[in-house]
């Protein structure tokens, strides 16, 4: 199951400690989000049954003793669940700014009505 989910190209992080440059005093110019082209598959839509699904996945390649997994197995389920960790990492982000951007719009549209 969690082969099935593509493997996702992740946005280099921002350095939080590089210095601006201020050369360029204009604004650069605002570019309108893409929507995500990512295609996600249908029980991964929500992130908290992505969340249950690595836990229970987790929970069962801890349990390779009883379940009789073989090493090889193991190694790959572990390296899958690498993968889904970092995935629900940037998906936290992903709603966390699309939420911070919803805040932002709604302020902007109450300023905007009092005047």
């Amino acid at each position: 199951m969690l082969i099935g989910y593509p493997e996702r190209e992740y946005p280099e992080p921002e350095d939080p400690n590089a210095k601006k440059k201020k050369d360029n005093k204009k604004a650069p110019a605002k570019k309108k989000k893409k929507k995500d082209t990512f295609p996600t598959p249908e029980w991964a839509l929500e992130l908290d049954a992505v969340i249950t699904k690595v836990k229970n996945m987790e929970q069962l390649a801890n349990d390779k003793a009883n379940l009789h997994l073989d090493d090889e197995f193991c190694k790959k389920v572990h390296e899958q669940l690498g993968r889904f960790k970092k995935e629900v990492a940037f998906r936290k982000v992903q709603i966390e700014e699309a939420r911070i951007e919803a805040e932002l719009k709604a302020l902007a549209k109450k300023k905007k009505k009092k005047k």
